[in-house]
């Protein structure tokens, strides 16, 4: 599959003589997002936006509105620092510079944990209001227009998360008796004027109001059916949405044991479809959470009284997490992890969200590197991280299958996988099971071949999601790298300095270790080591020590190292990137 370059500008591209590019963070619904370096000020986010916006929202608007916004500071808000324009291959593009917020969004967070503690949402709540009020005490006030949890970012810079309001896309500034035309935004979101085209601050309380029910309950107060409506036609959109609110909302503690009446009040209050009873503006919502305190009732051991959530949301993704840590217990690969939750992660587990920006959702993707990266490992947090069930494939279990030409079983291993869906199939050596195909393939062997890549076209469509791992990718069959198929090639380089040293925490954790372990310079002597190196180093050093029956200290470590080099050669990983370069792969 010849891979398509993600976006118009490339790692290390200069902007202005200002903002280096780090890399591609993703696609929105007005342009491209990236993560750049500022000459001055550090990291930064940078937004391309499209030529052509929409019908409703054109550049200049949208420039206008940066240009006001980056006037305003409030630690609730992502910084927005200016708005401008780059010349490229004689065109220009317009630009939005932005704060880069270390942490993730709340969709990621609730994605992992369901709902939350009740005293996070509270803290996450009010620094949303807190932020929302700012706005809409400017002069003239300032509505956002499209909160929602994928707006709202998580920082974990600090001793306890700040939340903070983002994409200001589709921002505008209104006189308080005005009103605001043109329907834009998340539609499950909306408030129930914004269907007639109209926007109001009240509007904003209505969709901060769905954040906090989601928080609270992990869901969103009505069900949803959209399965055999067009994805397109907003007249059928609004009309779901319309008629399923027309049932009145569980209260949230019908689902969490530990909401209040106060708490139930002040939420149902927010999200009233009337506007007289709801809230006017932020400021009223921030009176409300904040003038008195609000009790958090003593967690009872019933379980909630959880609806029907298969015909709200379109994912089969909200499954209690299996055991295990996920990408927790991944060390280091930030960028690789950033990449899995934004490419795959997330349009499994939001497909409402990409259907809306016309975006497809992956079917599967190639994992290759040397041995020893961690290809396995990273398959199985993978699917811990995403809660599906988890089929390991590997060539030895397949061998029958080609002696005895029994296309049948490869039909039933996928049909298996279907009945269990969400599933991962995890095929090991894909090398090995699909080789590329020029040459002396006997028949039966292509025919089983084929069979495979059969039924590995647009699987996702069954619930099936396919990770391949390869040392060898110059040696599978070009045919599994075509779109339907491996929509993501992924190369897996030897692990960075920031992760060969968590691989060292990791792997020293809850061990006897002497007081002198400098695990900085331990991650700076062992440049090229991959992850079973370093698991290797480590627990060779603890037999050491153990010989003696004494702690591990920094001197059994060193002078494994001195003893082992690492087990893949400059020269090895040199193929590997002559390979992703000669293919434009990631």
């Amino acid at each position: 599959m010849t891979q398509i370059k993600k976006g118009i500008l490339s790692k290390g591209d200069l902007i202005n003589s200002t903002y280096e590019v780090q890399f591609f963070i993703g696609q929105g619904s007005f342009g491209e997002v990236y993560r750049v370096k500022h000459k001055y000020l550090g990291l930064q986010v940078l937004k391309v936006l499209k030529e052509v916006l929409s019908e409703q929202t054109d550049i200049k608007t949208l420039v206008q509105e940066a240009k006001i916004l980056s006037t305003l500071t409030h630690n609730n808000i992502v910084r927005v620092f200016e708005a401008n324009e780059f010349t490229l291959n004689d065109k220009v593009y317009h630009y939005i510079s932005m704060e880069f917020v270390s942490g993730e969004n709340l969709t990621q967070r609730l994605f992992r944990f369901d709902r939350l503690p009740l005293k996070e949402v509270l803290s996450i709540q009010i620094d949303l209001i807190s932020g929302l009020k700012f706005l809409h005490e400017q002069n003239p006030l300032i509505i956002h227009r499209d909160i929602n949890t994928d707006n709202l970012l998580l920082s974990y810079e600090e001793n306890k998360i700040i939340g903070k309001l983002s994409d200001f896309g589709l921002a505008q500034t209104i006189n308080p008796l005005s009103k605001i035309a043109n329907t834009a935004g998340r539609y499950l979101y909306f408030a129930p004027e914004c269907f007639w085209n109209t926007y109001l601050p009240s509007s904003d309380v209505f969709s901060a109001g769905l954040v906090f029910y989601k928080m609270i309950t992990g869901v969103q107060p009505w069900s949803y059916n959209f399965d055999s409506i067009d994805q397109d036609d907003f007249e059928q959109i609004s009309n779901v949405i319309i008629s399923a609110r027309k049932e009145k909302p569980l209260n949230p503690s019908q689902y969490n044991s530990q909401c209040s009446e106060q708490l139930d009040s002040i939420i149902l209050k927010a999200i009233s479809l009337n506007l007289e009873d709801r809230y006017v503006n932020a400021i009223e919502f921030y009176s409300a959470l904040t003038s008195k305190p609000i009790e958090i009732l003593p967690n009872s051991n019933a379980k909630p009284e959880k609806k029907n959530e298969s015909k709200q949301s379109v994912t089969p993704t909200q499954k209690p997490k299996d055991k295990g840590k996920g990408f927790d217990d991944i060390a280091g690969m930030k960028d690789l992890k950033e990449t899995l939750y934004q490419d795959i992660i997330l349009p499994l587990s939001d497909k409402e969200l990409y259907l809306e920006y016309k975006v497809s959702i992956p079917n599967g993707m190639l994992l290759y590197g040397p041995p020893g990266f961690g290809k396995t490992f990273i398959a199985q947090k993978f699917a811990e991280e995403i809660s599906y069930n988890y089929v390991e494939i590997k060539p030895s279990d397949l061998a029958s299958i080609y002696v005895h030409g029994a296309q049948e079983k490869i039909a039933n291993l996928f049909n298996e996988a279907q009945e269990k869906a969400p599933t991962i199939i995890f095929i090991d050596e894909v090398d090995a099971i699909l080789p590329n195909r020029e040459g002396n393939l006997n028949h039966s062997y292509a025919t089983e071949d084929n069979e495979f890549l059969a039924q590995m076209t647009e699987c996702h469509q069954r619930g099936i999601f396919i990770i391949a791992a390869t040392n060898r990718p110059e040696k599978i069959d070009p045919a599994i790298l075509r779109t339907g198929r491996m929509d993501k090639v992924i190369y897996l380089p030897p692990p960075d300095l920031t992760a060969r040293k968590e691989m060292f925490e990791l792997h020293l954790k809850n061990r006897p270790t002497e007081n002198n372990i400098d695990i900085d310079k331990l991650a700076e002597i062992t440049n090229l080591y991959v992850a079973s190196d370093i698991k290797f180093l480590v627990n060779e050093a603890s037999r050491n020590a153990l010989k003696k029956r004494v702690k591990i200290n920094q001197a059994h470590l060193e002078s494994v190292i001195s003893q082992n080099t690492p087990s893949i050669s400059e020269k090895e990983l040199k193929k590997y990137e002559v390979f992703r370069n000669s293919r434009n792969f990631n």
